[in-house]
C-alpha cells in the first residue's frame, strides 16, 4: 500500500472521510475529490482491474450472470441520450465498451445501433466472456495500453472508479477516438456529499476514488472534450419498493435474526451520473 496525493489538483490537504474493510478514504482539502489513502500499488492495479474487475472475480468461481432487465435501463439510456440519432446517418459506427461484464450494454447496443454498429466489449473475466459469447456476442480482452485500433464512441459503465489516475486513463482513451469522436462515462456523482450521506458499501480496496459532476466535467474539458449532455438518474441501491415489500422491509426491523437492507429515506439517491462528452475537432 501507498500513500498517495489527490491526483485531480495534486494537493497533499486531506482530511479523513470514512472507512471500510480496513482501509481508509480520505477527502481532498482542495477540490473535494474522495480516495483511498493509502492504495495499493501501481504493480498491483491490472490492466483488469481497470476495466473493472473486482477482485472478487479473480477469487471466486461465481461470476454471476446476465441480468436482462438491465437491458430495459441501457434502452431508457441510450433514448434519454439521443443516440437514435447517431445510428440514423447510414453509417456505421464504432463502439467500444470498457468492462462490459455479462454483455447486458453490448447486447442492448447491438439491437438498438442494428446494421449501422460494430460493437466490441473488453472483459477480463474468462467464464464472463464465455458466456456472452454464447449470446453471440463480441467480447475480447485486450491491453488498452497498447491497443492500437480508434472507435467512433467508447463507453466504461461503472469503470471510473477502479482507475488509479483517472485524468491519465481517460486520456488514453480519447487519444483512441476518431475525430469528433465521443465518450460515454457512467459513475456516482457524490465526491461532493458528506460520509454519512454517500451511497455504500464503497467497495473497498477495489474502488479507489469518488467523483463528481464539476470535476468529472472539468477533467473532460482539460482534455479536450466538449461535455455534450450529463444525466443523473436513481441509485439501484435505492430501488423504489412496492406497497407488498415496504411492508416486508418494515417487518425485518422487528423480526430475530433478520436485517433491513432498504435504506427507506435516502437524501442523495440520484447520484448515478451519466457523461456523453465529444472529442473536439481540430
Amino acid at each position: 500500500m501507498i500513500e498517495v496525493d489527490c491526483y485531480i489538483c495534486h494537493s497533499s490537504n486531506k482530511t479523513h472521510y470514512d472507512s471500510e474493510n480496513g482501509h481508509n478514504i480520505v477527502k481532498c482539502g482542495d477540490c473535494d475529490l474522495v480516495y483511498l489513502n493509502p492504495r495499493p500499488g501501481l504493480e498491483e492495479i491490472t490492466e483488469a482491474s481497470k476495466s473493472g474487475m473486482h477482485r472478487g472475480d479473480e477469487l471466486l468461481k461465481v461470476t454471476g450472470k446476465f441480468q436482462n432487465h438491465l437491458k430495459d435501463t441501457y434502452l431508457s439510456r441510450l433514448n434519454d441520450f439521443n443516440y437514435a440519432i447517431l445510428f440514423s446517418q447510414n453509417k456505421k459506427v464504432s463502439w467500444l465498451d470498457i468492462g462490459c461484464g455479462h454483455g447486458e450494454f453490448v447486447e442492448t447496443l447491438t439491437t438498438f445501433g442494428g446494421d449501422n454498429i460494430e460493437i466490441i466489449g473488453i472483459e477480463p473475466n474468462v467464464k464472463k466472456q464465455e458466456g456472452a459469447r454464447e449470446r453471440g456476442l463480441d467480447i475480447r480482452f485486450f491491453d488498452l495500453e497498447t491497443h492500437q485500433e480508434k472507435y467512433d464512441v467508447i463507453s466504461a459503465l461503472n469503470v471510473y472508479s477502479h482507475l488509479p489516475n483517472p485524468p491519465e486513463d481517460i486520456a488514453k482513451w480519447c487519444k483512441m477516438l476518431n475525430e469528433g469522436g465521443e465518450l460515454l462515462l457512467q459513475t456516482g456523482d457524490s465526491a461532493h456529499l458528506p460520509a454519512k450521506y454517500h451511497h455504500k458499501p464503497y467497495s473497498l480496496p477495489d474502488h479507489l476514488s469518488f467523483t463528481n459532476k464539476k470535476l468529472l466535467i472539468e477533467l473532460l474539458e482539460n482534455l479536450g472534450m466538449k461535455v455534450i449532455q450529463t444525466k443523473n438518474y436513481r441509485m439501484a441501491q435505492y430501488p423504489v419498493f412496492s406497497p407488498l415489500e415496504l411492508v416486508k422491509e418494515v417487518a425485518r426491523f422487528f423480526l430475530p435474526g433478520h436485517v433491513a437492507t432498504f435504506k427507506f429515506f435516502p437524501k442523495y439517491p440520484d447520484c448515478d451520473m451519466w457523461i456523453r462528452a465529444k472529442k473536439i475537432t481540430k
